[in-house]
């Protein structure tokens, strides 16, 4: 059975000691992490409205962004999908948002269920995703049937991790 090493360790064996060898963010890094929570307040969410959930700064890397919903729609049978972009305005679908569609907490799906509390993920493919200036996570929650995304007094809450 062999043992295959990642790229980072290979250059540390061969004796980097990880400061000139491997680049910044991968050794003797210090993650930082934007925790928040967005109230909804008295309005429901439409489906052009997005929530600003923190900000990553200039050649960063992105490691991690969880966010967690309580149930936010009363509407039932229609299922949901939270996009991540990086500006208040953008497309609704995967392929256009800068970070696309969250996964669920088991990475099965890109839809969750409103009438529950869902916790969702960063998809794996975006993990590492370096910023080439400062730039704001912002989420669209999207039904499937284009309703209201929200009921009122909902709390959303988010972590942003990154290097």
């Amino acid at each position: 059975m062999a043992t295959l090493n990642a790229v980072n360790v290979t250059k540390y064996d061969a004796g980097g000691s990880g400061d000139n060898y491997i680049s910044d963010g991968y050794i003797k890094s210090v993650e930082k992490v934007w925790i928040d929570s967005v109230a909804t307040g008295t309005t429901a969410l439409g489906s052009d409205d997005t929530l600003l959930l923190g900000y990553v700064p200039k050649n960063k890397k992105i490691t991690e962004i969880v966010v967690q919903c309580p149930a936010i729609s009363t509407d039932e049978g229609s299922l949901g999908t939270i996009f991540l972009g990086s500006a208040a305005t953008f497309l609704m679908t995967a392929a256009n948002c800068y970070l696309g569609a969250m996964k669920s907490d088991d990475f099965t799906t890109a839809v969750f269920n409103p009438n529950t509390a869902t916790t969702l993920r960063l998809q794996y493919d975006k993990f590492a995703t370096v910023t080439n200036k400062r730039v704001g996570i912002y989420a669209k929650l999207v039904m499937a049937n284009g309703a209201d995304v929200s009921e009122t007094g909902a709390t959303i809450r988010s972590i942003i991790r990154y290097t």
